[in-house]
């Protein structure tokens, strides 16, 4: 009798979905591939201070992630989603910053611009002699332009495909949320 009075408070949970995306799967392979992917990194780059924090900040975010869906352990996930929010910040203010510094650099436009070769850049730019300054300061300021443009796309990509991963922690959370409350006194995973 009870348990036909209260049927229509129970709540269908499914698995959260992020449009046709599983999150669960999607975090846990995402993060054990950035996992290895910042590993390598540093087994491949030389070590220095500045690669060594910033790939054991990395690697300490993946693990943390894929530990957080593996188990649904809400903690874990929230200082994930803690520190993808921090994050978006940093990158949010670089983007005010990066193209102004990068464009100012001629060494930072052809490390930017080495997917090119020199055949393709004349091409983009004309082919210009050197002799005339007027047009060597405007192929400057073109490949300058195209440097910084890719710096803000690279960033703007970034950005949102940061926010992609806090909606999902945050959906995550709130299914883990809502399971221990339907399932109190039972394991999760």
């Amino acid at each position: 009798m009870e348990r036909i009075r209260y049927a229509w408070l129970s709540i269908q949970l499914d698995s959260p979905k992020l449009g046709c995306i599983p999150i669960r799967p999607f975090l846990i392979f995402g993060s054990s591939l950035g996992t290895f992917i910042t590993l390598s990194y540093l087994v491949t780059e030389p070590l220095t201070i500045r690669n060594v924090i910033l790939c054991a900040l990395g690697a300490s975010f993946n693990v943390c992630l894929v530990y957080g869906a593996l188990k649904y352990n809400d903690k874990a996930l929230k200082y994930g989603q803690m520190f993808v929010i921090f994050l978006m910040i940093i990158s949010t203010a670089l983007l005010c910053f990066m193209p102004v510094s990068v464009t100012a650099s001629d060494d930072q436009i052809k490390k930017l611009t080495g997917i090119f070769d020199e055949r393709t850049l004349l091409e983009i730019n004309g082919n210009v002699p050197e002799q005339d300054s007027k047009k060597a300061a405007g192929r400057k300021f073109l490949a300058g332009f195209v440097a910084g443009e890719m710096v803000v796309l690279f960033l703007i990509v970034y950005i949102l495909s940061s926010y992609m991963e806090y909606v999902m922690i945050k959906r995550l959370r709130k299914f883990i949320a809502a399971r221990k409350g339907r399932y109190e006194n039972v394991m999760l995973a």
